[in-house]
């Protein structure tokens, strides 16, 4: 039996020193958990003068966690994240344009948010505009005429949370409480996506995480972008994703399985 001769011990330890360093490089990706869910209804929305109703249901703002633009990831890391179930790797590029810093996304994420709570009161009102019949049963009509409603008696509140992904969650949860109508009937729904002032919904990222998360905390529904549906994977039991283009889709969606 052939035997190769031992490596002496100053090339072992090289060795073992240079795979030590490779293991802890920092790698170009970053790492998406599920976030936590934020009931909108749960001094989310408040308002100030303006007539609303209260809601039956449950609307549920997800968020995600995602590493900072500066993190260290390391190689570890990386292996238990593709291990783990409710875990994404995602390379940098891919969510932070190069050279953002941990501040410069954080402001951004702050716009983002506004940005949504202003598009989604927008997109509520001009529903509402398009549907007189629903204003006709309402005592708030007198209120949502074009262009004049006061978008400072709208307050949104949501901690920590940044980006414009809540947009079409803020937009149906307005023109419930916006209306004597009860769209939830007592139900547990979640959701996700952008909005523009035409109510148009938007992809987001970390769609599967978002549904996880809404999954854990109770939700039955979900709605998520239609733009999003072919990266929907392991929906979990107990929770149906229904994908939505629009504000009114998801709206008409919720009056026809209603009680």
């Amino acid at each position: 039996m052939l035997r190769l001769p031992r490596l002496p011990r100053l090339v072992n330890a090289t060795l073992g020193i240079f795979f030590l360093l490779a293991t802890l490089a920092p790698l170009p990706f970053a790492i998406v958990l599920p976030g936590e869910a934020q009931n909108i209804f749960k001094g989310v929305i408040t308002f100030k003068d303006l007539a609303n109703y209260p809601a039956t249901g449950r609307i549920d703002l997800m968020s995600i966690r995602v590493t900072n633009p500066g993190t260290w990831i390391v190689g570890p890391e990386i292996v238990y994240s593709w291990i783990s179930g409710d875990h994404a790797v995602y390379p940098k590029s891919a969510i932070y344009p190069p050279g953002t810093t941990t501040e410069e996304e954080s402001k951004q994420a702050k716009e983002d948010m506004v940005k949504s709570q202003d598009k989604a009161i927008v997109a509520a009102v001009n529903y509402l505009q398009s549907n007189p019949q629903i204003m006709a049963s309402t005592r708030s009509q007198g209120v949502l005429r074009a262009n004049q409603l006061d978008t400072e008696k709208i307050k949104f509140k949501v901690g920590k949370t940044g980006g414009p992904s809540g947009g079409l969650v803020f937009g149906i949860g307005l023109v419930e409480l916006l209306t004597e109508r009860d769209l939830l009937q007592g139900r547990h729904i979640a959701g996700t996506g952008t909005i523009t002032e035409r109510g148009v919904v938007g992809s987001i990222g970390g769609i599967n995480e978002k549904i996880t998360s809404a999954h854990k905390v109770g939700a039955t529904l979900f709605f998520a972008p239609v733009d999003n549906a072919q990266e929907i994977s392991n929906v979990p039991d107990g929770i149906k994703v229904v994908t939505v283009a629009t504000l009114a889709q998801a709206i008409n969606y919720l009056e026809r399985t209603s009680r």
